[in-house]
């Protein structure tokens, strides 16, 4: 599927498919096209050309385009788009015909807001809120609802919370559901599955397991979570890097670089390295040691052992590495 502004396409060439009660995070930095591609899915954007099939009905395809009203696709926007002036009901009614009164009420009972019907948006909590604009996406019982980053106008506490709930909630009903994001921990808190997109193409579509740990390019790499990307020289099952001979995921020969990730390294007494940085978490502890010409940064659930200027041994105690041929590196 493609979708073009002039002649830029925000979303170029872009496929994927779910199953029925998955959730599928969409993930990626502003302007990547994410917003774009839901906006198509929900038919407020026609694209140039692709097909886009739910539950078996041509929704867009070669003389094709069935209007977002008659999709059955629900959508819960950034800002919540609640009408101030109606209650939590009519705002959750909206869109529903006459006589659906019992489906308002099934709503706010299914996301814990039975009590609060005649009330409106603005005597509500900011997670209340988010709930109401939840019960009015599933009050028409979509096939598919889509959250375009529902919960970055909450502060990091209740965003957490929230976000929890709306998750089981959402896994509970079994609706197939899209979130977008460009918070890696949120999108792999959220998904079955995680679809990282780069300048409007979805370049990896995995398990958050399997994005971390088999990265298919050192740009997801390093945005899926913290990577070293250490140079390295491959001989088949094994490749040497500047902290010693590591397993390999994939055989392969040659100049490389390697991801290493920071909690994969063991930091000891030693004398490979030099501590340039330290930064205290409460859970964990980050350092920047310097080896050679290169930093690398470890990752260690311990309060401090060592302090700015003393010496140490790094030590990997992590699963076979992906690495990737230079020229490919230099492509990504």
């Amino acid at each position: 599927m493609t979708k073009r502004f002039g002649d830029v396409p925000a979303v170029a060439d872009v496929s994927f498919s779910m199953d029925r009660g998955e959730v599928l995070a969409l993930l990626g930095p502003s302007g990547c096209g994410k917003t774009t591609l839901l906006r198509v899915v929900a038919g407020l954007e026609a694209p140039e050309d692709g097909r886009l099939v739910v539950d078996g009905e041509l929704l867009v395809g070669p003389g094709t385009f069935v209007p977002p009203e008659r999709r059955r696709i629900g959508m819960v926007f950034q800002d919540w788009a609640l009408f101030p002036h109606l209650t939590v009901a009519k705002n959750v009614a909206f869109g529903l015909e006459r006589g659906e009164s019992e489906r308002v009420a099934a709503a706010l009972e299914m996301v814990g807001l039975a009590g609060l019907a005649d009330r409106y948006p603005d005597e509500l909590s900011g997670g209340q809120r988010q709930r109401v604009a939840l019960a009015r996406a599933l009050a028409p019982r979509p096939r598919v609802v889509l959250f375009d980053e529902p919960f970055s106008n909450l502060d990091a506490a209740l965003r957490a919370r929230v976000r929890a709930e709306v998750v089981a909630l959402v896994r509970e009903v079994g609706t197939t559901a899209i979130f977008v994001t460009h918070d890696q921990e949120e999108a792999f808190a959220l998904g079955d599955r995680v679809a990282v997109m780069r300048e409007g193409r979805i370049l990896q579509v995995g398990t958050p397991t399997e994005l971390y740990r088999r990265p298919v390019s050192p740009w997801v790499a390093t945005f899926v979570g913290e990577a070293n990307l250490l140079p390295g020289a491959a001989r088949g099952e094994v490749v040497e890097t500047l902290v010693g001979p590591l397993p390999l995921a994939d055989p392969l020969e040659g100049s490389c670089r390697v991801v290493v990730r920071p909690e994969h390294l063991e930091i000891g007494n030693g004398y490979l390295g030099l501590v340039t940085g330290v930064e205290f978490y409460g859970h964990d502890t980050s350092y920047r040691v310097a080896v050679g010409d290169a930093t690398v940064s470890v990752r260690s659930i311990a309060a401090p052992r060592f302090g700015i200027g003393d010496r140490v041994a790094l030590t990997y105690v992590g699963p076979p590495v992906v690495a990737y041929p230079a020229p490919a590196e230099v492509a990504a």
